[in-house]
C-alpha cells in the first residue's frame, strides 16, 4: 500500500441514494475519472491487516470487496487498473474519516 499522501488523488463522489444500492447505511461512489466516468460502486467488506515488509518492518494494508451499482458502458471492471483506483479512493475516504473523528 503506497503511504496516503503520495497516493493519486481520483476523481469520485459520494453519492447518498441509488436504486442498486445494497448497503442501506453507506454512500455509493461515483468514478469520475474518464475511462471509468460514471461507474457507480458500493464498498461491501473492507479489512485492514498488518503484514511485514521486506525489513521485517509492520505496513498496514487493506482488503476490500465491492459492489457494481452501475455500470453504463459495461466496462471490465476486473482489471487491476480499477482496483488501484478503488483502492486510492478508499484510503482517502477512510483518512478523511480519521481526521474527522480526532477532530471530535
Amino acid at each position: 500500500m503506497r503511504h496516503i499522501d503520495y497516493v493519486p488523488q481520483p476523481k469520485y463522489h459520494l453519492i447518498e441514494e441509488h436504486p442498486n444500492k445494497f448497503h442501506k447505511d453507506y454512500d455509493c461512489v461515483v468514478i469520475d475519472e474518464e475511462k471509468y466516468k460514471d461507474v457507480i460502486i458500493q464498498y461491501d467488506v473492507v479489512q485492514a491487516y498488518e503484514e511485514k515488509d521486506k525489513n521485517g518492518d509492520n505496513i498496514g494494508k487493506f482488503s476490500f470487496n465491492f459492489i457494481i451499482c452501475e455500470n453504463p458502458n459495461d466496462l471490465d471492471l476486473t482489471t487491476k487498473q480499477f482496483k488501484t483506483i478503488l483502492g486510492d479512493i478508499l484510503q482517502k475516504l477512510l483518512k478523511e474519516h480519521l481526521d474527522r473523528a480526532e477532530q471530535d
